[in-house]
């Protein structure tokens, strides 16, 4: 059954909908302004309006009113606010109907726009009105309020200090132009906006104590109003859910529990402070000291063992002597050593020493599991992993291998657990078939032996591609998986042999913890594709409970669309799998434009809420989203995965135009001449591969897309080694047919599709040059091409308001080509 439509909830209880007469001509005139004839109010305010303009303050008075509010719930007809001993009471009415003598008061309302529009929020009769929209004050203009409304909802809050002297109160909306259309309403419905994904709450760290009892959340969002990153710390007694101590302060970089679950540690980059439960002290450990990394608890209780990098001061400001493959990197002449801090006595000392960086893995008393990286081009994947112990008793260091496709390490009762790629050359875990090549991305576990020498495979016949991983109290383990589109949870019992997904947790896993009880409580964050992030508290089996959930906190009153499966068999006979979103007010008789997004690289586009590509804000803008996971993924098997190695684009390209044809095919609301395709950094490569091989697509974006596999694989700072992957064994010099004729740009004059392209000025991985071969090449072939770049911006776009520009920029282009809207790119590139 389809949600409620938004049109619907717009339409009912005196919704307003706001248009100018077809027959007049933008050119000619403006449109008239159209009324607005409902609005929330919530008067009269307890405050002296005369009062607070006298003592000062009063803009930012003003403004906390509408940041206090904003942050609850959206208002309701009724819903009550207690305030300085007095119960105000939110009502919807008309704005002439506000009285004389009425004091300051505050009023909110809706605007719903269908498409990008421009406009002027006009205001008549009230005094000292202050209007904010989107986090932000709105100034008066000599025309009005100005507003540009992407598609989507808009809050419009308005603080007022009474009745002007002349004149009854008036709200209007006054459009620039014919299409400059909106819908106003009053009901406490909304699509999910760009905002709310950037600056919802949002768990970054937990932890769980050993024995069950404790968890501790950091978690962080944004207050635009207030132009703050807010960060909270929260300790909760689980047998019964009370908060036991709650900070707000600097965010949270890493949480840990000790082991005798009496202190928790909490770390950032430059401090470690102790929290003692019982006495509610805290204290600094390690205070204010640059190049603080990963640490854990020694088992004792008694310390504290944590990386420490000690920053390359070398002058390279005249040159600079590139010493390996490696020393581009940032950092990387940087050394990080393992260092421990005695809790009681607070005395520090370092347990390693060299000239290469040391990674801790694991401790069992006395024994540290550490890895460190050996500079080795020799063979694919062209990078080698040191693994040894130190006794830290003597500072004897015990080798156990050298080895390529490393991921993680871990005691075993008998040697080790050993995560590393299905090819090691040690282990037996490879079972592609004859003709393939494993993908190294394809994490098997191994029990390696005490000496080093063998490593036998305990999932070769596991689909989900492994990831982090825990040893429980009983010697069994729990790790995380990559399972087709989703991150799930899994068991392994070494005694039975035997692995068990665990259900009922999220669809995308992005952390857990885990008690050393028998049976364990395991402490889980995520998301699914319709739902955003939760924390739930549970075990191997049986009921789950939410400590946090972010549909409470920051998305209340939001309409998603729906989201479905949707999967296909290729013509070779292999399953695709895929899913779709909808538009909140989804209309089956209707046509909708259609955005077919991807990866075509080795890792599925996950289900998450939300991340760099948000599809429910692209669905709440009017698209259907057709997500799919093109071979070459891990998380379906060894075979599945393998089709990436040496391919480019070939099983992927197939599988993209087959599942987006046959889409089509199968749903009639989605207009076959409207689909738009996106793909970033492999799938930004697929996306130029795509142009080059189908007209399929009305308009294609590539963020940071590769177009030349030779210039990626020597100037990219990972081509080398990602190519040690993906191309293993293939070379510019040996295999000319994959880094020729695979590159886009060498078929650039077979692109007739607009294509926008998107780069970071300062991407370390594709470097931007990738994006400019492409430009150049279709501006001087005469084709519809245009580049972006984002200054000091790396392979992902991070910085808040440049993101918000950036998913402007991709809707805007898909609103010009598939909804023939240019307005907004027009508006954002005039």
């Amino acid at each position: 059954m389809n949600r409620p439509s938004l049109l619907v909830f717009a339409l009912v209880h005196f919704a307003v909908v706001l248009f100018v007469p077809l027959a007049a001509s933008a050119a000619e005139k403006a449109p008239a302004p159209v009324t607005i004839d409902r609005v929330m109010v919530l008067a009269p305010l307890p405050t002296d309006a005369e009062l607070a303009q006298k003592a000062g303050h009063h803009d930012e008075l003003r403004a906390m009113l509408v940041e206090r509010l904003a942050d609850k719930a959206l208002p309701r007809d009724g819903q009550s606010v207690s305030a300085f001993g007095q119960t105000l009471e939110w009502n919807t009415t008309a704005p002439a109907r506000l009285k004389k003598n009425d004091s300051a008061g505050l009023w909110w309302f809706q605007l719903e726009a269908d498409r990008f529009v421009r406009g002027h929020l006009r205001i008549e009769g009230l005094d000292d009105a202050a209007v904010f929209a989107g986090g932000k004050k709105i100034e008066a203009g000599s025309d009005g309020h100005p507003l540009d409304l992407a598609a989507g909802s808009h809050g419009i809050w308005i603080v007022h200090s009474g009745r002007a002297d002349k004149g009854r109160p008036k709200l209007s909306w006054a459009g620039r132009k014919d299409h400059d259309r909106v819908t106003a309403h009053t009901q406490p419905h909304r699509r999910v906006s760009a905002m709310q994904l950037t600056n919802a709450e949002t768990v970054t760290g937990m932890a769980l104590s050993p024995n069950g009892r404790y968890a501790a959340l950091a978690s962080k969002y944004r207050d635009e109003l207030a132009d703050a990153d807010v960060a909270r710390l929260q300790i909760i007694d689980l047998d019964n859910n009370k908060t036991v101590q709650h900070t707000v302060g600097q965010a949270a970089a890493s949480l840990a529990w000790s082991p005798d679950g009496k202190m928790l540690a909490v770390g950032s980059t430059s401090s470690l402070w102790l929290h003692d439960l019982d006495s509610g002290a805290l204290r600094p450990l390690v205070l204010e000291k640059d190049g603080l990394g990963a640490w854990r608890w020694h088992p004792d209780s008694g310390s504290i063992l944590f990386g420490w990098t000690s920053r390359d001061d070398t002058d390279i400001d005249k040159r600079k002597r590139l010493q390996s493959l490696e020393d581009r990197w940032a950092g990387f002449r940087d050394k990080s050593q393992i260092y421990q801090a005695d809790v009681s006595s607070g005395l520090v000392r370092p347990l390693t020493a060299g000239e290469q960086s040391v990674r801790l893995h694991d401790v069992r008393g006395k024994r540290l599991l550490l890895s460190s990286a050996v500079i080795d081009y020799s063979e694919p994947p062209h990078s080698k992993t040191r693994l040894f112990e130190l006794d830290t008793d003597s500072a004897e260091e015990r080798e156990i291998a050298q080895i390529r496709e490393f991921a993680d390490i871990r005691f075993a009762d008998d040697g080790y657990w050993l995560l590393a790629g299905p090819s090691l050359a040690i282990g037996d875990g490879d079972v592609t078939s004859d003709g393939l090549t494993a993908n190294v991305y394809d994490t098997q576990l191994y029990r390696l032996s005490a000496d080093g020498d063998s490593a036998t495979s305990v999932s070769r016949e596991f689909d989900p591609a492994l990831g982090s991983v825990e040893r429980l109290a009983d010697g069994s383990l729990l790790l995380s998986a990559t399972a087709g589109a989703g991150t799930a949870l899994v068991h392994f019992d070494p005694e039975e042999q035997a692995w068990n997904m665990l259900g009922g947790w999220p669809e995308v896993i992005e952390d857990f913890a885990v008690s050393q009880t028998t049976p364990p409580a395991v402490l889980v964050r995520g998301s699914d594709a319709d739902a955003p992030q939760r924390v739930e508290l549970g075990g191997l089996d049986g009921e789950r409970r939410a400590l946090f959930d972010s549909r409470a906190s920051s998305y209340r009153d939001t309409v998603l669309g729906e989201v479905h499966d949707w999967h296909f068999v290729n013509d070779d006979g292999v399953e695709i799998d895929g899913h779709y979103y909808l538009p909140p007010d989804f209309d089956e008789t209707e046509k909708y434009p259609l955005i077919v997004y991807y990866y075509g690289g080795t890792t599925p586009v996950n289900r998450a809420f939300t991340g760099r590509y948000p599809f429910n804000l692209w669905a709440a803008h009017g698209y259907v989203i057709y997500v799919l996971q093109p071979r070459g993924a891990i998380g379906y098997g060894q075979d599945f995965s393998a089709h990436h190695v040496n391919a480019w684009g070939d099983y992927a390209a197939d599988d993209i135009i087959e599942g987006t044809s046959r889409f089509v095919d199968e749903h009639e609301f989605v207009d076959a001449d409207r689909i738009g395709n996106i793909g970033a950094s492999y799938g930004g490569f697929m996306t130029m591969y795509l142009a080059t091989k189908t007209d399929l697509f009305a308009a294609s974006i590539s963020h940071a897309g590769i177009s030349d596999l030779t210039g990626y694989w020597g100037e990219g700072w990972w081509g080398w080694g990602y190519s040690g992957i993906a191309s293993r064994g293939s070379f510019p010099w040996n295999n000319r047919e994959l880094y020729v004729e695979h590159s886009p740009i060498y078929s650039a004059d077979k692109i007739s599709t607009p294509l926008l392209l998107l780069h970071g000025d300062s991407d370390t991985n594709v470097p931007p040059g990738e994006s400019a071969n492409m430009f150049t090449a279709l501006k001087l072939l005469g084709r519809e091409v245009e580049m972006v770049e984002f200054p000091g911006e790396d392979h992902w776009i991070l910085d808040r308001e440049q993101r918000y520009i950036w998913w402007d920029t991709m809707l805007a282009w898909y609103d010009k080509w598939l909804k023939d809207e240019p307005q907004w790119w027009e508006h954002l590139y005039p």
